[in-house]
């Protein structure tokens, strides 16, 4: 049965790929349009149902354009901390760390990203993603920040791109670093035509004013005067460690805890630990 959805997955992907290639010399506009659409739509992370354990928080909604965004607040008496989830996930996906969190009395607020959980949107990037929590950290001006994944890489881009001063120190884990290896794993997925790649990486400038090719976490991190941690795991096959070597490369000063066998997810109570102790140290604890 693997083997058969396997090979229907390889045969929808490339299906996909051939069909914006020969797009593309039809109407070469429609076929970059498709081929973002496709690259920038979730297939998972949706919430049709609420999970028992974020109804235990207390929910609020708020607002960014047309957008609704859901967010989730655990009371506690010390800082607050917001939690950003990554790709094709949830707020759901922090239980974890908001059990960890909630024993030491920690503020924790989570939120779901666009066309995630049980926010707004359909598409999900990391410009769009970080004006949801730009509103969000506007609201509950959150200490400190802590992201995953795509959260990761857009915490990095919110911190850069809207300096906010209440933030004071932040920690990513498993966060990509150049924008453009994802894209690069896209058009090799569904074998898109060099002509079709380049036509859909324009999308990204003509829609955000960014330029894919210095779209990068170890770019933003300039821009960052607080302290950052970083966390990610040596076999992580989703982003890869040399993702965060290219990091340390550029800013060697940056703290790093590397965990081994926990994969792209680090769910693990030793994980929690070391993020509580690099907000409270600046270190992560050896």
């Amino acid at each position: 049965m693997a083997f058969w959805n396997n090979l229907k997955y390889k045969l929808l992907t490339k299906g996909f790929g051939v069909y914006i290639n020969l797009l593309h010399y039809l109407n070469a506009k429609f076929a970059a349009n498709t081929a973002y659409t496709l690259f920038s739509v979730p297939r998972d992370g949706v919430l049709k149902s609420l999970p028992t354990f974020l109804g235990s928080s207390s929910m609020k909604k708020l607002t960014f354009e047309q957008y609704h965004i859901q967010t989730y607040e655990w009371y506690g008496e010390r800082e607050t901390i917001l939690l950003i989830h990554g790709w094709e996930s949830n707020a759901n996906r922090w239980q974890g760390v908001i059990h960890y969190l909630k024993k030491l009395n920690y503020h924790i607020i989570a939120l779901d990203a666009p066309g995630q959980g049980l926010s707004d949107g359909k598409e999900l990037n990391a410009v769009l993603y970080s004006q949801f929590v730009n509103t969000v950290s506007n609201h509950f001006k959150p200490k400190f920040l802590v992201g995953h994944s795509l959260g990761g890489m857009t915490m990095l881009y919110y911190m850069a791109t809207y300096q906010p001063n209440f933030v004071k120190k932040i920690v990513s884990l498993g966060a990509p670093n150049r924008f453009l290896r994802i894209t690069e794993n896209y058009k090799k997925l569904i074998s898109l035509s060099n002509q079709s790649y380049n036509a859909f990486l324009k999308e990204f400038t003509k829609r955000f004013a960014i330029d894919p090719t210095d779209f990068n976490s170890s770019t933003f991190i300039k821009s960052i005067k607080i302290p950052v941690g970083i966390i990610h795991d040596k076999e992580d096959k989703v982003v890869p460690y040399s993702d965060a070597r290219e990091i340390l490369k550029t800013h060697p000063e940056i703290p790093i805890h590397t965990t081994h066998n926990l994969g792209h997810s680090l769910y693990d109570d030793t994980v929690n630990q070391q993020i509580v102790y690099f907000l409270e140290n600046n270190r992560f604890k050896s």
